[in-house]
């Protein structure tokens, strides 16, 4: 059973990457389109960013990525979720600040 304290980890991390998002996707400005590749090569930089602060140790950092076993794609093909049955966190905020910026 996942306790409290797992629960205020996942918090904590969401709200890290909640921060930092948007800054790391206002560098893809220019971009034109969200790619699978460039939504991936975000997600890389949002993790970095967040090992780099100290606070979070890998588990919880995994919780918020996208697994490798959900298959997302890695191609230049414009992002969808419109079939995805999981949206990793990341990703999702990711879409949502690109959808501001663009």
């Amino acid at each position: 059973m996942l306790d409290e304290s797992f629960w205020d980890e996942l918090t904590a991390v969401g709200d890290a990457a909640r921060r930092a998002v948007p800054e790391i996707v206002s560098r893809y400005r220019h971009e034109g389109v969200l790619t699978w590749s460039l939504l991936h090569e975000i997600e890389a930089e949002v993790l970095a960013e967040l090992r780099a602060l100290g606070k979070y140790e890998e588990w919880i950092l995994n919780m918020i990525r996208a697994a490798p076993v959900l298959g997302y794609p890695t191609d230049d093909r414009p992002v969808s979720f419109a079939n995805a049955g999981v949206v990793p966190i990341i990703f999702k905020l990711v879409e949502k600040a690109w959808k501001l910026v663009h």
